[in-house]
């Protein structure tokens, strides 16, 4: 039985929504349905508006129509397909990344690796989070910081969130976390945000997995990971419990 302590809307138990979720009101979310995914005449992804007044994120250059929707069941978000770019970014994501946390959503199915997630990119230097063969990474490109984390190889969808709080760089997925420490500040200034992809450049196809993206999350100046009793944790592991069930 769950037992929550705030008081929730009629059918909350049953559909989770994003007005169930107060306590991410501060994030911005990308949530992949009908309402916030513009696509075009093929069903190529033109466009993934946030909950609210976020940037919106837009196909990346190499992405020609290749991002599609997809859906597995109930399931419904970007479908991604293995060395072909279906990156979407968002830019300005935040005015300094150097406290910053992701959080993604995401189903690969039997068979399929995730390969890269997020990526939160300031030109000089990016972190990403990536999965391959059922283990998680979160790093840098200059190589500053490296974690890994084993996950389960259960079919559903799984819930993965990074925290950057200068030096410190943090992973979780269900209950389990790495922690690792760079020598200096991992990243530094303005940046981007890459959902299936690192960047731009469009011969960085090993990168890239067959992973659907069904929510993806951005808090600026937040180290959640970093911050006991955290209520945007309980709330993003409150979701993902609602949606699966």
């Amino acid at each position: 039985m769950l037992d929550l302590p705030e008081a929730l809307p009629e059918g909350a138990l049953c559909a989770a929504t994003p007005s169930a979720l107060p306590a991410l009101a501060g994030a911005l979310w990308w949530h992949g349905s009908p309402q916030t995914m513009r696509t075009d005449a093929t069903g190529a992804v033109t466009q993934w508006e946030t909950q609210g007044n976020g940037p919106a994120a837009h196909p990346t250059e190499p992405n020609a129509g290749n991002g599609q929707i997809g859906e597995a069941d109930d399931l419904f978000g970007l479908q991604c397909r293995a060395q072909v770019h279906c990156g979407m970014v968002a830019e300005g994501v935040t005015p300094d990344a150097a406290t910053s946390t992701l959080a993604v959503r995401f189903y690969t199915p039997p068979g399929e690796e995730a390969r890269t997630l997020l990526t939160l990119n300031t030109g000089d230097n990016y972190v990403f989070l990536s999965e391959t063969a059922g283990t998680l990474t979160a790093k840098d490109d200059q190589g500053l910081a490296s974690i890994d984390l084993p996950i389960s190889s259960q079919d559903a969808p799984r819930l993965a969130i990074v925290s950057l709080f200068g030096d410190q760089l943090a992973l979780s997925a269900g209950d389990t976390r790495a922690d690792g420490r760079a020598p200096t500040g991992i990243l530094k200034g303005a940046a981007d945000l890459f959902i299936g992809c690192r960047n731009h450049r469009p011969k960085l196809l090993k990168t890239i997995g067959g992973a659907l993206i069904l929510d993806v999350w951005m808090f600026p100046g937040r180290a959640l990971l970093h911050e006991p009793d955290a209520p945007e944790l309980k709330a993003l592991k409150r979701h993902h419990l609602w949606a699966a069930s």
